[in-house]
């Protein structure tokens, strides 16, 4: 069952937030600035549609890393919240659905290109996808490494610490996009820094571009190119896609799609995990 924050969901005093200095959650748009950390950590992010991942994710991060976790509440049953204050912090994004332009609000040219390129069943996804640079800025640590619930960590991640010195560090897409022709990143896997402002623009244009694109990755890649941003990209290995040739040394799989999630569930089923 999908949940979705909807303005009877919420208080007029969260309202009235939603509309600061005339931006929708402009709040949610900026980098925290209370209660930081020296630390370098992990932030992932969950709705209740995905947060059956969650234990499946930490077994193998745990197995191999131990850098803390923050992980953000895109709306969480209260079970998997009082599963995360156990092994890690939990951050709640108090932000409703209602900012991502719904199929029939966007240009059916634009939706047949993105059916056709992502199938049919990908729009539901979109509300949680929308909310990851808003989880970002939520993070407390100097440097953080975002990771997708449907990666596979399976070594050290600490070498990637190493690579958002001078910029947002992000692995090259493998696989089609419509944000451009030039190239395309992933964002499953991401390294960055405190402060860096190309996740505040990436925020804000989640917000006013979403009705242009299917999901958050396909802004970023639009950011990058448009404004010539600078970028490291990440190697391969710590985002191998599902789609490319097994690869032993890769040391995080990312089991995107419907196809990921079955291999996801058949391991699941293996290691004897609880589902949420």
């Amino acid at each position: 069952m999908l949940i979705s924050y909807r303005w009877s969901e919420f208080t007029i005093a969260i309202l009235v937030l939603m509309q600061q200095n005339g931006k929708l959650y402009a709040q949610y748009r900026r980098w925290r600035f209370d209660q930081l950390s020296e630390k370098n950590g992990i932030v992932v992010g969950s709705d209740l549609t995905q947060e059956w991942l969650l234990p499946w994710w930490w077994k193998h991060y745990n197995a191999c890393n131990s850098y803390p976790v923050v992980f953000v509440d895109f709306g969480m049953s209260e079970k998997m919240k009082a599963w995360c204050r156990e092994y890690g912090e939990l951050i709640p994004l108090l932000v409703a659905d209602i900012f991502v332009a719904d199929k029939q609000e966007i240009d059916p040219v634009l939706v047949e290109e993105m059916e056709n390129a992502c199938g049919k069943n990908f729009w539901p996804c979109r509300h949680a996808w929308f909310k990851k640079p808003l989880a970002c800025l939520q993070s407390p640590f100097r440097k953080s490494i975002w990771v997708d619930s449907d990666c596979q960590i399976r070594g050290s991640v600490s070498r990637l610490f190493d690579l958002c010195e001078e910029s947002l560090a992000i692995a090259v897409d493998p696989c089609h996009s419509l944000s451009c022709n030039s190239g395309a990143y992933n964002s499953g896997v991401m390294v960055f820094k405190h402060g860096l402002d190309i996740i505040e623009t990436w925020a804000d244009q989640a917000f006013e571009r979403n009705h242009e694109f299917p999901g958050d990755q396909d802004v970023l890649s639009a950011i990058i190119h448009e404004q010539n941003v600078k970028i490291t990209v990440i190697p391969a290995i710590y985002n191998w896609s599902r789609r490319s040739q097994p690869n032993p040394d890769a040391v995080i799989l990312h089991w995107h799609g419907p196809q990921g999630k079955s291999e996801i569930i058949h391991q699941i089923m293996k290691m004897n995990l609880e589902v949420f």
